[in-house]
């Protein structure tokens, strides 16, 4: 996966022996592990998933890793402490929360030192839904509104800024993800070809579908 390994070369200089790192959106353990491949020094790492199912693949497939846990939580209300976590990272969530006012916040408060986040980031706000297809072909509501769907949200450098400085914080760096293979992009899209939602190369753009996805690393030292 091409964005962990992108993410764990932002971090893996602030990573020191015992820090603690809290992963929120945390899957199946892909972030894992790609720290465990790039981070020589012992850390201790806490995932989190609303998805109950990923959660219980990635205790699986780390049983046996050491200061390693894995448990259900909600980026709305975290079940920790303020600044109880070193360095806190939430990648590839983002651009699928209905809002992200309470989210960042909550990223903040549990925070010590540093945050990475990874989402799209654009010079405007776009809050798009991609609609779940019916077995009857009945997508959308008499209003117009659909009846299943997820938001593949973009948003811009200035709305984000301005939430965090609501709440203090104002070293802050936005940082475009270029660390990446257009060939290894393609062969996972190739491995996945039957997918609904399969992220290919045009040009230097990593396209979803018809959505051009602008990825950009934001940076927060409190």
């Amino acid at each position: 996966m091409e964005s962990s390994k992108a993410a764990v070369n932002h971090l893996k200089n602030l990573i020191k022996e015992n820090t603690h790192i809290l992963d929120v959106g945390c899957g199946p353990g892909h972030y894992l592990r790609s720290l465990r491949k790039k981070v020589s020094v012992p850390f201790r790492y806490t995932g989190v998933d609303v998805n109950p199912l990923y959660v219980e693949l990635a205790k699986k497939a780390f049983k046996d890793h050491k200061d390693v846990t894995f448990q259900v939580a909600d980026i709305y209300n975290l079940p920790f402490e303020h600044n109880s976590i070193d360095i806190v990272m939430c990648c590839n969530v983002f651009l699928h929360l209905p809002s992200l006012k309470k989210p960042i916040e909550e990223l903040c408060r549990v925070a010590k030192d540093f945050i990475l986040l990874r989402t799209l980031i654009g010079n405007r706000s776009f809050r798009i839904m991609e609609v779940h297809e019916q077995e009857n072909g009945d997508e959308f509501n008499l209003d117009g509104s659909p009846k299943s769907y997820n938001f593949f949200n973009i948003y811009r450098k200035n709305y984000i800024l301005n939430i965090l400085s609501k709440i203090g914080i104002r070293n802050v760096e936005f940082v475009e993800d270029k660390d990446f293979k257009p060939e290894k992009i393609e062969a996972a899209a190739g491995e996945h070809a039957e997918g609904i939602s399969v992220t290919r190369m045009i040009g230097n753009w990593q396209v979803n579908t018809y959505i051009l996805e602008p990825w950009v690393f934001i940076k927060i030292i409190k």
